[in-house]
């Protein structure tokens, strides 16, 4: 059993159990069993209701009349929109970066798809997930700019769109994720920004053929 013991308990729970959907513990269109997750987290009920309710109104959660909460589960719909708002931001945000951090602080981003070669087996395919998710997500973190990144912890929206795994095969993600590289090594801040806006428009187009096919 996981302990939690601590004045802002409710916050706690509501990282935990909001970390738990992002990492896919609690499966999308899972129903929510608010007692399991009391026993899991070593808490009352009235913590796992309060942070049930506040993560429906976050849309983690779905409400449905007489039968419970349910994880959301996002359409291919939900997805291409918020890769619509990842072109803008993460493009801006990009741009922020090269213009603002030191040479030290960029290269942070010069080594993180660097052991990846194709193809992918199984475990690098995994490991690439991650260097995906970690290569975008450092993009906001080191931005600078509170709204973006307020933005980004309070909706989520990179995490969220990797519900479905991969949009499109590293096969056609990792040169351009090293083509966004070489561009922020060469502090071309126009040119990432344009590379990224595409790589994420490229990722809603695919989104926008599936739609239109499973709709």
């Amino acid at each position: 059993m996981i302990k939690i013991k601590n004045d802002q308990l409710i916050d706690k729970v509501y990282k935990k159990i909001k970390q738990m959907i992002l990492d896919g513990q609690l499966i999308p269109g899972q129903k929510i069993n608010k007692v399991e997750l009391a026993n899991l987290l070593g808490v009352s009920i009235t913590p796992i209701n309060e942070v049930v309710s506040r993560l429906a109104g976050e849309k983690f959660i779905d409400k449905m009349k007489r039968k419970g909460y349910f994880v959301k589960k996002f359409t291919f719909n939900d997805l291409k929109e918020f890769f619509a708002v990842r072109a803008g931001l993460e493009g801006i945000a990009i741009r922020l970066c090269i213009t603002l951090l030191s040479d030290e602080e960029l290269n942070e981003f010069n080594h993180i798809f660097d052991k990846f070669y194709l193809p992918l087996d199984e475990k690098n395919y995994n490991s690439y997930i991650k260097a995906d998710q970690e290569f975008h997500e450092k993009i906001i973190e080191l931005c600078g700019n509170s709204i973006i990144i307020d933005f980004d912890k309070s909706f989520n929206f990179i995490m969220k769109s990797y519900q479905k795994g991969l949009i499109r095969p590293p096969e056609e993600t990792l040169s351009e994720h090293l083509e966004i590289i070489n561009a922020i090594k060469e502090r071309n801040s126009q040119k990432a920004q344009e590379l990224i806006t595409s790589h994420h428009l490229k990722s809603r187009e695919v989104l926008q053929s599936k739609h239109l096919k499973y709709e």
